[in-house]
């Protein structure tokens, strides 16, 4: 078996093929930005398409790809149902159909319905062993479930079959996780270089890029990065939210509250509403910080009404703002039950610290910390957690690092730990 921390990188003795969705597959060679249709053109022209040839099962199945598109362009979760609908019409018309097999797939992996996802991949794949897509979303449920070697191996397959950006990026993201940030950066690089049939495709990739850098404290490479970027596509919200976050960490707090409004206004995800209102409580703000985090609530309600499963952003978003405790503990339990992954285990220790249960914080964050992702948040709890422990050496090294990886990872949190880590270079924590 490969395991996490031996995955071999074949990928680079091999020709860039044809551009893919880092979602799922490819869809052609890449345009150049001013030959590419839009996600709305393609809708259009695929929905009169179905109308004319009801019975084209290739054509239903590109428009749930397209409508798969528009989801990932505005955050909006109700066009799953839209491309779940064009991709049941493709079964309907042949049951062997691949691409509608793996197009459900992909519904149900963003959805969050990971064993849903598994078992229409491992279909796909029964018809079409070489079906790269189709690993890649095995990958995707493993990497969530927590199951990072059988994540390392799927990965490896889609690479193996076809090395294009979604290949590239998605194994870029599970060296990130699993704690190789420098191969991370060098084959998000690659997926950039290989296009992508919609220009949002790229914008992701050098927008995960980004944060890849100012996670590991290299804030030049990020804004270098961004920059690039937002000469490129100036309207996507994945840039601007990279963008906020660099401007963030550089303490042009207006710059970074304007990069994220505009964000916002493009598609209110969970991390922009939340990293707007944090500005507007360190500004002073604390009416407009209150409105972000109605706004939060709202984007929970729909995504459950469309159907995604999952409330961790929500459970950790309740902890971090000392809101509604208990709820968000039980939430955060209840996630590990069905996502045993790192992010899972850090928000149920940061949850568990929050409600007073030490040990149980320092039960879980052990777990969180076990593929060494380089997250300063991360760290940040556990050196928290730590402390409150009275093991204090142990919390000096956890809040070190946070501040030495990322000083300026979070506005609220980073003065936090540098103040409690000044605390305890001078005295014992308090009991």
């Amino acid at each position: 078996m490969i395991t996490s921390r031996a995955l071999l990188i074949t990928a680079s003795a091999v020709v860039l093929t044809l551009g893919t969705t880092p979602g799922v597959r490819a869809a052609g060679p890449a345009a150049s930005s001013a030959d590419r249709p839009t996600v709305d053109q393609t809708i259009e022209r695929l929905t009169a398409k179905t109308r004319e040839h009801r019975r084209d099962r290739a054509a239903w199945t590109v428009l749930g790809d397209a409508f798969m598109q528009k989801a990932r362009e505005t955050a909006d979760a109700s066009y799953y149902a839209r491309a779940e609908q064009a991709f049941e019409r493709a079964r309907a018309l042949d049951g062997g159909h691949v691409d509608a097999l793996v197009g459900l797939a992909w519904v149900q992996s963003a959805r969050h319905e990971f064993e849903k996802s598994t078992e229409s991949a491992k279909k796909a794949l029964e018809l079409d062993p070489a079906s790269a897509a189709a690993y890649g979303l095995l990958g995707d449920a493993a990497l969530e479930l927590g199951e990072y070697d059988l994540a390392s191996e799927h990965y490896q397959r889609m690479l193996d079959l076809r090395p294009d950006i979604s290949a590239y990026s998605r194994t870029a993201h599970f060296l990130f996780v699993t704690g190789d940030a420098r191969r991370a950066a060098w084959l998000m690089g690659k997926a950039i270089a290989a296009g992508a049939p919609y220009a949002e495709n790229t914008a992701w990739c050098r927008a995960q890029l980004a944060l890849m850098h100012l996670a590991t404290g290299n804030l030049l490479a990020a804004e270098q990065v961004v920059e690039q970027a937002i000469e490129r596509v100036p309207n996507t919200y994945h840039v601007l939210f990279a963008q906020g976050r660099v401007r963030a960490a550089r303490e042009n707090y207006p710059g970074a509250i304007e990069s994220y409004r505009r964000a916002s206004a493009i598609a209110p995800q969970h991390e922009v509403v939340v990293a707007l209102g944090q500005l507007y409580l360190v500004t002073g703000d604390g009416k407009s910080a209150e409105r972000q985090w109605a706004l939060v609530e709202t984007i929970a309600r729909l995504n459950k009404a469309n159907g995604v499963q999952g409330d961790v952003q929500l459970a950790r978003f309740l902890a971090d703002r000392d809101r509604r405790l208990a709820e968000s503990l039980a939430i955060a339990e209840l996630e590990w039950k069905r996502r045993p992954n790192v992010f899972v285990a850090d928000t149920l220790a940061w949850s568990y610290y929050k409600n007073g249960r030490y040990a149980d914080a320092r039960r879980m964050i052990v777990k969180a910390l076990a593929q060494r992702t380089p997250d300063a948040s991360f760290f940040f709890h556990a050196g928290m957690i730590y402390a409150r422990l009275g093991d204090r050496a142990t919390a000096q090294r956890h809040l070190g690092h946070a501040l030495s990886l990322h000083p300026s990872f979070d506005p609220i949190d980073a003065p936090i730990a540098a103040a409690t880590l000044a605390e305890l270079g001078s005295r014992a924590i308090d009991e």
